[in-house]
């Protein structure tokens, strides 16, 4: 009976510590569940650490009792009651981590309540596991065990707590703080963030009425635009028209007075003539009363002279009669010179009058050419420039003053009319001259070169540039109403001609400009000085040698501005910036004393047939009037005939007499 007895305990020891192994297994794989269903619930929200407490750790009240008790009777109900009491644990533990998942999904949703949630289900967990090893220490060694297991995982899980960055960010102010005081700040904080969200949705507000009040105003412009451009232009017309008859009114006052163009007929020959008016005539008048005054008071003192004394007489009617021939030559003299003070004054009266004279002829072309013109009717053209009145009238272009109604500013459009007789070819030429014009003049940016803004099309045989207005007079309209210039005032305008040329010789592309003359150079209304007319540039390639490059155009220009290197026959000429310098030279010389150097009183065609340029070796320089040696040197340095010995555009700049210097 020992040994059965002995056997019995055995097996009784042995079957306890099988199910207390079994019970061991079964809390693990519970523990390892548990764990896998909250992580899977809660990662997406928080860390896997983020409240590893409140997953084992219930409210006291939703503990069970009895399955616990039943942990320290399995040996009296043996291994079928430890299953069962195992499994229904198993199922209390999925309840209670299904509502833990529903208390984790409201705990992410309130920051707030997740913390204090997390500290009541960890003390209520805390007191569980000590009831529970309170209860183990009375009951078997099996018992024991499970209860410390318990124990052990309650421990394990609260050292998890520290590990999620945000758990312990949250529960480290509870740890320092009284709770209320930070009930107090998330408060203030919601305050503020509500301020917040308030003033972003009051900025959200505004910003939506002002970006509608802009499209309004928007709206608005748009709509405005063509009545203004509508009211603008018709100003500009009134205003325009108003010009145009004070001009014509203008000249027939002073055709009245200075003369007018008169009409001869010779057979089938119609010609025109100029008749000069009263005032002119009673200048010519006056003018041959004192001529013949003069001729008659030389004639009574050549007689006078012929009068000898008579000798047969007294010394004392001898000395009477010297004395009365000495006085009477005296008058003669003083009203001879008073004749010629009188003459002076009516040939600078004259003067004026010619130089008026000019003027008006050159008004009156002007009104007939705007009168015969298709664009005198004050057009718009390419929706923006407004022509006003007629500016001048070359060869094949007509220049009109406008007004740009879109960047509200005075321009000049050049019109470009192709004769409807011209072939194709010849159409086709002219257009990609201007075209060629066109792409050199665009990129030209300086302050002494006229800008060239826009270029269009008008119709198939018309063609627009727009170019920079200048209201200033041309040069050649300076010189004819004073041809002789005071030496400061020519050498600043040569200065500017210059400056702008030593910008063409700076870029990447340099370029000559080849057609330098006073009708190319124009003022503004501050006296600025500026090149234009590019017709007949050159753009010097970056191949081309020191020699220069090839004039393909050779015949062209104006011949009295031009070196003697572009009128060789022999050979192609080789040209560089030295033409420009030698026109400047002609420039200046013209300015100083009124005339140019060479062939002044030849036409072109004169020039050409009797090689007047070519001749052209020494320059020569009249008495009046009085010129500084140094302007004098510095012609000379530009019209030097060997183009190898001439100083380029570059050079030339840095001569003294181009440099002004602080005194």
């Amino acid at each position: 009976m020992s040994d059965d007895m002995l056997i019995h305990f055995a097996s009784n020891s042995s079957n306890q510590s099988d199910q207390s192994n079994k019970i061991a297994k079964l809390e693990a794989r519970m523990v390892g569940k548990a764990s896998s269903v909250t992580s899977a619930v809660t990662q997406p929200q928080q860390p896997a650490s983020w409240s590893a407490a409140t997953k084992f750790s219930d409210p006291p009240e939703s503990l069970p009792n009895e399955p616990l008790s039943s942990d320290s009777d399995d040996d009296d109900n043996g291994g079928e009651f430890l299953i069962q009491a195992n499994t229904q644990k198993r199922r209390k533990f999925e309840d209670n981590n299904t509502g833990l998942v529903f208390e984790h999904v409201e705990s992410a949703a309130d920051p707030r309540q997740k913390i204090v949630d997390s500290v009541d289900v960890a003390k209520a967990a805390s007191d569980t596991n000590k009831r529970r090893q309170s209860r183990g220490r009375g009951h078997s060694g099996s018992a024991r065990g499970r209860g410390t297991r318990g124990s052990d995982q309650t421990k394990v899980n609260m050292v998890f707590v520290p590990n999620g960055q945000l758990e312990k960010d949250a529960k480290e102010p509870l740890r320092r703080d009284d709770p209320s005081s930070f009930e107090e700040e998330i408060m203030i904080l919601r305050e503020k963030v509500g301020a917040l969200e308030e003033a972003l949705r009051k900025s959200q507000l505004l910003n939506q009425e002002l970006e509608q009040e802009l499209k309004n105003v928007n709206d608005a412009e748009q709509q405005m635009k063509p009545k203004r451009m509508k009211t603008l232009s018709d100003l500009l017309i009134s205003v325009s028209k108003a010009e145009r008859q004070e001009a014509r009114m203008r000249v027939r006052q002073d055709s009245l007075r200075l003369g007018n163009v008169g009409v001869i007929r010779a057979g089938t020959i119609i010609s025109e003539t100029w008749e000069d008016g009263p005032a002119l005539k009673d200048l010519n008048v006056q003018l041959r009363n004192l001529l013949e005054m003069k001729e008659a008071i030389e004639r009574q003192r050549k007689s006078l002279k012929r009068k000898q004394p008579d000798k047969d007489g007294t010394d004392s009617e001898t000395g009477v009669q010297e004395d009365d021939s000495l006085i009477q030559d005296e008058i003669y003299k003083s009203r001879l010179a008073c004749i010629k003070r009188e003459e002076e004054t009516i040939m600078r009266e004259r003067d004026r009058y010619e130089l008026e004279k000019a003027r008006l002829i050159r008004e009156m072309k002007r009104i007939r050419d705007e009168d015969g013109s298709r664009f005198n009717n004050f057009q718009i053209l390419n929706h923006r420039y407004a022509l006003l009145n007629l500016l001048g009238k070359g060869g094949f272009s007509e220049v009109y003053k406008a007004f740009d109604l879109v960047e509200h500013r005075y321009v000049a459009c050049k019109l470009h009319g192709l004769n409807a007789q011209w072939s194709e070819e010849k159409k086709q030429s002219y257009v990609r001259h201007a075209i060629r014009e066109y792409n050199i003049h665009k990129s030209l940016v300086h302050n002494h070169i006229v800008r060239l803004w826009d270029i269009f099309e008008i119709d198939q045989n018309t063609f627009c540039t727009i170019l920079e207005f200048c209201s200033g007079k041309d040069l050649d309209a300076v010189l004819k109403a004073t041809p002789v210039l005071q030496e400061r005032e020519a050498r600043i305008i040569i200065v500017q001609i210059f400056r702008g040329l030593v910008y063409l010789n700076k870029r990447s592309q340099k370029i000559i400009h080849y057609d330098l003359k006073p009708g190319n150079v124009l003022f503004d209304e501050y006296g600025v000085a500026k090149v234009t007319d590019f017709g007949l540039s050159k753009i010097v390639e970056d191949d081309v040698g020191s020699q220069g490059m090839e004039l393909t155009s050779q015949g062209a220009g104006t011949y009295w501005y031009l070196p003697p290197e572009c009128f060789e026959l022999n050979k192609t000429p080789l040209i560089s910036s030295k033409v420009d310098v030698w026109s400047a030279g002609i420039l200046l010389y013209q300015m100083l004393f009124g005339r140019r150097p060479f062939g002044h009183d030849q036409t072109q065609e004169r020039i050409l047939r009797e090689d007047t340029i070519i001749k052209a070796r020494k320059v020569e320089f009249p008495s009046r009037p009085a010129v500084s040696n140094e302007a004098k040197d510095f012609i000379r340095r530009c019209l030097t005939y060997n183009q190898a010995d001439r100083p380029d555009v570059l050079t030339i700049a840095q001569d003294p007499y181009l440099m002004y210097t602080k005194k």
